[in-house]
């Protein structure tokens, strides 16, 4: 299903649409980009997960200047708005990230997309994938809603996301979406997606949070440490 499909929109209203559809969207994407402050060494490749109209990568690339990025995303169309806007500093991929190979590269990029992922075992050998597409000291940062461990907060987020929807869609429209979406998304408590990351190798930290949702940047070590030598060899 294309994104606009999905959201039940037009592709052209894609970046005007999705600020009503996520709060603190343009501020998750500013914290996603400014998370590459992790790196510890010039980044030459991004690889951006799901990079549908580019504006994540256009704000990675405002900071690592002699980058490029290789977007893989399975929507055609939202791809050619990603090439429209990044040209030729993007190398556009169609195809889903549980299947595409992984080139190598210095970032990993990821927003409001792994949430097409249903199941964490498929999550799970997602990220090992970037961690092997990863050199030593490079990060992948992801940003999605990502689930409160409490139920009573969780319920407050969901609240505070069903109001902002109907600012702008109503009552009716918020809840409608919110449905929608819930049959089509799978959105991870933070600490399971936490979770699934060091098991991959990473260290992750916690670089924004906000109600429902959250920005990781996970950093491939330099050295692994010796509990994850020792967990990889009792497999």
């Amino acid at each position: 299903m294309s994104v606009a499909s999905h959201l039940g929109i037009r592709t052209a209203e894609y970046d005007r649409q999705i600020l009503t559809f996520i709060p603190h969207y343009d501020e998750i994407l500013d914290q996603a980009a400014g998370a590459l402050a992790a790196l510890d060494r010039p980044a030459k490749v991004v690889l951006d997960l799901g990079t549908g109209s580019g504006a994540l990568a256009a704000r990675c690339l405002a900071r690592l200047r002699g980058a490029r990025v290789v977007g893989i995303d399975g929507d055609e169309a939202m791809l050619a708005m990603a090439v429209k806007r990044l040209g030729r500093r993007l190398t556009p991929v169609v195809g889903f990230f549980e299947q595409t190979p992984f080139p190598a590269c210095d970032v990993v990029t990821a927003s409001f997309s792994l949430h097409h992922v249903p199941e964490p075992a498929v999550k799970a050998r997602i990220f090992a994938k970037a961690f092997a597409a990863l050199g030593p000291g490079g990060v992948l940062v992801d940003a999605d809603c990502m689930l409160a461990a409490d139920p009573a907060l969780r319920a407050r987020h969901h609240d505070l996301w069903l109001r902002h929807l109907a600012a702008t869609h109503g009552l009716a429209g918020a809840r409608k979406f919110l449905r929608a979406w819930a049959g089509e998304d799978t959105y991870f408590p933070l600490d399971l997606e936490m979770s699934l990351l060091r098991e991959a190798g990473f260290v992750v930290d916690v670089v924004w949070r906000r109600d429902g949702f959250a920005v990781l940047a996970a950093t491939r070590p330099r050295r692994r440490s010796p509990a994850r030598r020792r967990s990889s060899a009792v497999r």
